[in-house]
């Protein structure tokens, strides 16, 4: 599968319900992206069952009827966006997802890369290897103002703990009130008002058809000159080619980036030249913790399967054409 992060990291195979699955069946870790449809179906063709580590690999019609035995896909998270879920009921595949955390891996993890562009901390940390004291200052966050665009789990999380280090926060969303805004101490403002009076703007937004490119040309435009922009949402939320025009410019002071529009992002990508671009491999929700437990999930759901047990489909439609099968092949990888 695409870019096993689980497997890779040895968290797939470290949980409990792996070795309960290992004595039942035949499983094939896979550890190299699958980089076409047609790389996928040829090394998934023998398997009856495959465990896809949330939504970086697409199913399609056309995947499905090229892998017949296929029968059940597990996957961590809940996302089906990757998945044609009416395509697999007609193929009889049945698919299940795991819970959804409380998204407080994503809240530190961007409350880290503020302080990171904001302290600089990566710049010295590599010139610490190769200078003796590195003399490079960075901005105090106290007194700033951070604009938090999306105010859902992790967007009003993430507001809390910025209001805690003394800075003014704003926040929007299409559904957002000023007493919802106030309850962590946050002003409910206007899309254009978070974006020309913000310091700091972290996206928590959902990406869908209607936000993708959101913050374009016109939005780096607005802000201020030298703002910092984080993303732990969506890569396709931010145009990616209006981003690198304003980091070229020097409209854009900098980035952390933990989402991409192509993941893994290529060796070649433009943001890898940045100096003051923090990237990271989509790590929001992967800890430790958060990858065992979704493993843990995601096998049990295997293994309740195999028994007749009752699973929670993301399709209970499929049911009456589930077929009945004594043998089985597992392949396990991520698509995150």
């Amino acid at each position: 599968m695409a870019h096993a992060d689980g497997v890779r990291e040895k968290v797939a195979d470290a949980v409990p319900a792996f070795d309960k699955l290992k004595a039942r069946a035949d499983i094939t870790l896979l550890r190299e992206r699958l980089e076409t449809s047609e790389k996928l179906v040829q090394a998934l063709r023998p398997f009856d069952i495959i465990l896809l580590m949330r939504e970086r690999t697409s199913f399609t019609g056309n995947e499905y009827s090229q892998l017949p035995n296929l029968r059940f896909i597990s996957q961590t998270g809940r996302t089906t966006v990757h998945l044609d879920l009416p395509s697999a009921t007609r193929h009889g595949i049945a698919v299940t997802g795991t819970s959804t955390d409380s998204g407080a891996t994503t809240k530190e993890l961007t409350i880290g890369l503020i302080l990171s562009l904001m302290r600089k901390i990566p710049q010295v940390d590599r010139r610490m290897r190769s200078e003796s004291w590195p003399a490079i200052p960075g901005w105090t966050l106290e007194g700033k103002t951070v604009g938090v665009f999306g105010f859902g789990r992790i967007g009003k999380e993430v507001a809390r703990i910025m209001k805690t280090l003394n800075t003014r926060v704003l926040g929007y969303s299409r559904t957002l009130t000023p007493e919802r805004a106030a309850e962590v101490g946050a002003e409910c403002v206007s899309m254009e008002r978070l974006i020309r009076e913000s310091d700091i703007i972290t996206i928590h937004i959902n990406s869908n058809a209607q936000t993708r490119g959101i913050i374009g040309e016109k939005e780096f435009a607005m802000m201020k000159r030298g703002a910092f922009l984080v993303n732990t949402a969506r890569g396709p939320i931010v145009s990616e080619p209006a981003m690198i025009s304003a980091l070229e410019s020097g409209q854009l002071g900098g980035v952390g980036l933990d989402v991409f529009d192509v993941e893994p992002l290529p060796m070649d990508h433009p943001l890898r030249r940045f100096d003051n671009a923090v990237l990271l491999s989509h790590r929001g929700y992967a800890t430790v913790e958060v990858l065992s437990e979704r493993y843990e999930q995601a096998l049990t759901n295997i293994l309740d399967f195999l028994d007749g047990r009752p699973v929670k489909l993301l399709n209970p439609e499929v049911l009456p054409k589930l077929k009945s099968f004594t043998t089985f092949r597992v392949t396990a990888g991520a698509s995150k």
